[in-house]
């Protein structure tokens, strides 16, 4: 008999034991459950475990730098938007500046070209005719033309112009700067 009671009190205590373990997972889930239900403020607020008015301020700043966090992101996702634009316009105006150099060297060809056609042509002109024609010409392209031709043509063609007017001529032709007297 006394196993039999030993055994009931021990079911009995562990059957209270079992009890106590349900009651109290129950009640842990429906203080669980309970803050679950809260509002979004009160659950933050009560995280904090703060007074209520550091824990709304808390609360407050948390949104505030949410907001700015977004607000980065936006403009961050600009940026990036902007920055591939520019790189695209870069891209483009470098190909641009590509096409007006190769222009610009095939203009500068060209002129060469007619250039020496002139100093060709003044070459085979009389002297006094070459030189009434460079008196009448820019200075500058006078001075073009008589420094591609051979020294016996240039010194049989300024010896046919007005000695001022050969003297200025042959200081440019040295590349010195004219002189004042």
């Amino acid at each position: 008999m006394i196993k039999i009671t030993k055994i009931i009190k021990t079911g009995t205590l562990f059957k209270l034991v079992f009890l106590f373990v349900i009651i109290k997972f129950l009640l842990g889930g429906v203080y669980v459950y309970s803050e679950y239900v809260k509002s979004p403020t009160q659950r933050e607020g009560s995280m904090y475990n703060c007074p209520p008015e550091f824990s709304d301020f808390l609360v407050f700043e948390k949104r505030r730098l949410l907001d700015k966090e977004r607000e980065l992101e936006a403009k961050e996702k600009e940026l990036k938007l902007l920055e591939k634009k520019l790189q695209e316009q870069m891209n483009a105006l470098t190909a641009l500046s590509q096409e007006v150099e190769e222009k610009l060297n095939k203009i500068t060809a060209v002129r060469d070209e007619r250039i020496k056609l002139l100093v060709k042509a003044y070459a085979e002109m009389s002297p006094k005719k070459a030189a009434e024609q460079l008196l009448n010409m820019d200075r500058d392209m006078a001075i073009k033309i008589l420094s591609q031709m051979k020294s016996n043509q240039v010194a049989s063609i300024l010896s046919a112009m007005p000695p001022e007017k050969a003297a200025n001529l042959a200081e440019a032709l040295s590349g010195y700067p004219p002189r004042e007297y």
